[in-house]
Order: C-alpha cells, then sequence, then structure tokens
C-alpha cells in the first residue's frame, strides 16, 4: 500500500517566504495535479481576524505570492482562473488592506472578499454526522480546484485550525458550526473535498493561543500535500495535538475524505521530531 505524502519543508537561512513556497511546489511538482484544464482555481487563505500577517493570525500573502508565481509562471495556468479569496469572521476588508492583498492582481488574478460573495444555499449533505445542509459561496462551488492556505494555528474549539477547517471561509452563516464542530468540519468537507487538490500550510510563523488572538511562534515551516487529512495531521502533532484532540480529523477519516493514520502518512523533509514545537 503506499503511503500519503506530506512535505514539511524549513525555510532555509535568508530565503524569503516567496522562495521557500516555490521551492516546495517545485520539489512536490504540483503542476503535475493542477493544469490548465480547470475551470477556476480558488487560493482559499485564512483572513479570519483583522491582523497583519506577522501575527501569526493570518496568511501571509508573501506565501500566497510564491503560490500565484508557481501557477502561472511553471503550471503555466492562464490568471485570469485564478481568484485569491476568504470570508472571514470580523472585517475581511481591513485584513485585505492590512496584508496588501490587491498587490496580487499585479499578476492577473482576481482578490475578492467571500461575505460579499452569491451564496448557493441549502446545500444538502448526505450521511452528514450533524451538519445537513450549508450554504457555500457560489466562487467555492464553481471553483474546479481550491487550495487551501491556512496559517498554523491553534483554535479553542477545535484544538487546530488548518488545512479542513480553514473551508469554513466559504460558508455563511459561520455560526452554524459551533456546536459539535468536530462533526460538522467533517460534513462541510464532504462537500468540497473532491475540489481540494492541494493544501499548504503557511507555517513560517505560527500562533498559539486564540484563533482570533494568539501570540506568534516563528516556525520557518511549509507543511504541504494533496490529502487534507493527512496535511492536517502532520500539521497538528508538530504542534503538540494528538489525533485524539484534533477529532474532527477522525471524523474526516470515517467519511472517507483522507488518511489520518500517521503510519499511512509518508513525512518527507523534515521529520515531526525534527520541527516538533508544542503550542
Amino acid at each position: 500500500m503506499s503511503k500519503t505524502k506530506v512535505y514539511v519543508i524549513k525555510r532555509q537561512p535568508k530565503e524569503t517566504n516567496q522562495e521557500v513556497v516555490l521551492r516546495t511546489l517545485k520539489m512536490i511538482s504540483v503542476k503535475n495535479y493542477i493544469t490548465n484544464s480547470e475551470n477556476s482555481i480558488l487560493i482559499n487563505p485564512n483572513w479570519v481576524t483583522s491582523d497583519h500577517s506577522s501575527t501569526g493570525n493570518v496568511t501571509s500573502t508573501d506565501t500566497l505570492e510564491g503560490i500565484v508565481v508557481y501557477l502561472i509562471e511553471e503550471a503555466k495556468i492562464v490568471p485570469e482562473k485564478v481568484i485569491v479569496a476568504d470570508g472571514g469572521s470580523y472585517s475581511t476588508d481591513k485584513t485585505m488592506k492590512i496584508n496588501n492583498v490587491f498587490k496580487l492582481e499585479q499578476y492577473g488574478v482576481k482578490v475578492d472578499n467571500l461575505n460579499d460573495d452569491k451564496m448557493i444555499n441549502d446545500i444538502k449533505i448526505p450521511n452528514h454526522f450533524a451538519l445537513n445542509s450549508v450554504n457555500i459561496a457560489k466562487t467555492a462551488m464553481d471553483a474546479s480546484c481550491i487550495i487551501s492556505v491556512p496559517s498554523l494555528k491553534t483554535h479553542n474549539m477545535a484544538r487546530t485550525t488548518l488545512s479542513i477547517k480553514n473551508m469554513m471561509g466559504t460558508i455563511s452563516p459561520k455560526g452554524i458550526m459551533h456546536s459539535n464542530l468536530h462533526q460538522k468540519i467533517a460534513d462541510l468537507i464532504s462537500i468540497l473535498r473532491s475540489k481540494m487538490k492541494f493544501q499548504l500550510i503557511d507555517g513560517i510563523i505560527g500562533s498559539r493561543g486564540s484563533e482570533l488572538g494568539g501570540k506568534p511562534v516563528q516556525m520557518d515551516l511549509i507543511i504541504a500535500g494533496v490529502d487534507p487529512v493527512a496535511v492536517d495531521r502532520v500539521g497538528s502533532e508538530i504542534i503538540g495535538y494528538s489525533i485524539e484532540k484534533v477529532k474532527y480529523l477522525k471524523f474526516c477519516e470515517k467519511k472517507g475524505l483522507g488518511t489520518a493514520n500517521l503510519e499511512h502518512i509518508e513525512v518527507i523533509g523534515n521529520s515531526i521530531e525534527e520541527v516538533f514545537h508544542k503550542f
């Protein structure tokens, strides 16, 4: 049985965010997974709170730029097919301004706030654990490919908030998730999983504590892979959270959405033990 690959790449001295992202994507040959045959590609960062990325609470625009450059220059994606967008819980417009995300438009891609998007309402979730239906932004539903780009963070209820929980930025209202959160995360992902062709955790600066105001932790890491469950399992382990605490990973695996068993995951680059830092 072949193992699911998750890449844990340490930023080298003097290497920029964009450079380590490009190095990682070239190493993985992401262009084999995401091609110009996509009708549209949503790059979904974490813009949950109105902070600068130096806090670790939101995704770095430099990291996003590395992905955009790779898609255009290496994967030969038509820029007009790419949209960088999220719907945060607070002032997403302010977050975008603070982090200068509109500079990405120089590449011909679109930058947007999913809270302003048209919603596809009452999407039924088959075989659900706790979430019967959900409203999801049209941009996410129309995309043939979603690249989830969260920051490396802890969360009061979910314990970690990485590439899977990051998809909450595509829904409205978000308050429907706050009971039975672990089960509902798996239910939501079951709708979007086929589109989630690649995930990249921005772990250059992580955040521990409250998801809306955690303390920055310099980690200098990129954690990436095709399987969001495996990527989040490795990311959670790196910051000290086992699957017994990050229960949404168990529910996702039960739904057949990915691999949560570390025995079935091949970690490439740095081992979990080499970069471990208890948050």
